[in-house]
């Protein structure tokens, strides 16, 4: 089963989430008759239910189509990962080595130093065609060496948080060319669009916060709320004059899980830390609303193999973007991680710790660093499966979730990233400085959503909640969870 749900993509979710529905209700229905009707208990016919479900689950698998192929990349392409020697920056360059042939893709892998070139590849050897790079992007010298001759530069040598400049993406747009970034910071995110004019005219495609999340969760977001619209033509390309048909989107909620660190080394917890520092900014009926960091919990179910998470608020980007670019009132984002005293220890650094310490990109890094023992124990206890839930609520009361879900965060990021760049290569971005939402950023959103699927255990889109959720524990006394 999970090898058919692998290869599940945005077209079947969309377009066969009413088929799907018709036929749990004629199963349920086909329960409710062979057991007799309503008299019999709830408990026999709900479980009986559930088995009739998974079986017809697999029928309705099989017949699933194809997902959409992947875009023409013409010519051979030389990519620069910055920070390709970390573990996102390796994990994309594994992801195209895998897509792409070998005559077809020259890539560089930017670090500070050739050892952290032999630590890439002892972790992955598949990457012993990569070339090493030499690089420090706080010089303009060195960058502007890297990038010579590059059809495209991918800027992973994060955390973006604290970060005054966006100097790859200036010098990407002065060597003319092809930029994308994997930044999950606000305000870095904003000062790369403010340089949308400057590309536009030198004519080089960008795409800044690419990746899982921010990145294809911005896009599933932006595929419902299209779709919802009517903004798509029959073929599934951007329509030059929309229908408009639909209601109006009200709320857009981003939810997301990911256990442990997700394999993701010390990086995301330097991240998080700084995150904690930040004041979160949301939406809410159109006005900018100023919260703590890591606060208002909320318990999310991500579904089957997954359940019920807490989460919290944090300051995201795709947040002021799905507000500006999508126009939705009321947008936020919250991400929850195991096990759960994780999070109550995230809650305590954000109330307790010295904001100047959380602001200091350095004391992170050392913090990280001494917790890292501790975080690849616990990783190496609790795996690192990753879980996107995007929800929509429209003015007319109207709800559509998506749900992403990968059993590794480590290959899941690779493989978003990758599907970014895949698009690229191929020509698909115009000249600009784009949030991947916007059109000018995916000729078409299908077929990114397709190929960041890869791997993934479950992934649907425009579903209503209950289609989502996981099944109720029943606790006894007629009492379930």
């Amino acid at each position: 089963m999970k090898a058919l749900q692998a290869h599940t993509h945005c077209a079947w979710a969309t377009h066969c989430g009413s088929r799907r529905h018709l036929v749990h209700r004629q199963a349920d229905a086909a329960v409710d008759a062979a057991a007799g009707g309503p008299a019999v208990g709830a408990t026999c016919r709900r479980t009986a239910r559930r088995r009739n479900r998974a079986a017809l689950a697999v029928t309705a698998a099989s017949t699933r189509p194809a997902p959409p192929p992947p875009p023409e990349i013409v010519g051979a392409k030389k990519v620069v990962i910055l920070g390709g020697c970390g573990r996102v920056g390796s994990s994309t360059a594994a992801a195209l080595t895998a897509a792409l042939p070998a005559a077809q893709l020259s890539l560089s892998l930017g670090g500070r130093s050739q050892d952290s070139f032999r630590a890439a590849l002892a972790r992955r050897p598949e990457l012993s065609n990569a070339s090493p790079l030499v690089c420090d992007i706080d010089d303009s010298s060195s960058l502007a060496a890297a990038l010579k001759g590059a059809d495209l530069v991918i800027h992973a040598a994060g955390p973006f948080q604290r970060r005054n400049d966006c100097n790859v993406l200036e010098a990407a747009i002065a060597a003319g060319v092809p930029y994308m970034d994997v930044c999950d910071d606000t305000d870095y995110s904003q000062r790369a669009k403010a340089l949308h004019g400057k590309a536009q005219a030198a004519g080089v495609p960008c795409i800044t916060t690419t990746g899982i999340y921010p990145g294809v969760s911005n896009v599933m977001a932006a595929h419902t709320i299209s779709t919802n619209r009517g903004e798509y033509a029959p073929d599934g390309s951007y329509a030059e004059e929309a229908e408009q048909g639909g209601a109006q989107p009200k709320r857009l909620l981003y939810s997301y899980f990911t256990a442990g660190t997700g394999g993701a080394g010390p990086t995301i917890m330097e991240t998080t830390l700084l995150l904690a520092g930040e004041d979160v900014v949301a939406y809410k009926d159109g006005q900018r609303t100023v919260l703590p960091p890591v606060s208002n919990r909320r318990v999310v179910d991500f579904g089957t193999g997954v359940g019920r998470r807490s989460v919290y608020l944090y300051n995201l980007p795709e947040v002021s973007s799905g507000h500006q670019v999508l126009g939705v009132p009321s947008v936020s984002a919250r991400f929850g991680t195991a096990p759960e005293p994780w999070n109550w220890g995230m809650v305590a650094m954000a109330r307790l710790a010295p904001k100047s310490m959380l602001a200091d990109r350095q004391q992170a890094k050392q913090l990280a660093r001494w917790l890292d023992p501790v975080i690849r124990g616990v990783d190496s206890l609790v795996g690192e499966k990753v879980a996107m839930l995007v929800e929509v609520e429209y003015e007319d009361g109207k709800l559509a979730s998506g749900l992403y879900v990968h059993p590794f965060l480590s290959t899941a990021v690779g493989t978003c990233i990758a599907a970014f760049a895949r698009c690229m290569l191929a020509g698909q971005t115009q000249p600009g400085v784009w949030f991947p939402e916007e059109r000018g950023a995916l000729a078409d959103r299908k077929t990114l959503l397709g190929m960041s699927t890869e791997g993934c255990t479950r992934f649907l889109l425009n579903r209503t909640p209950w289609q989502l959720e996981t099944d109720p524990v029943q606790l006894g006394m007629g009492l379930y969870l």
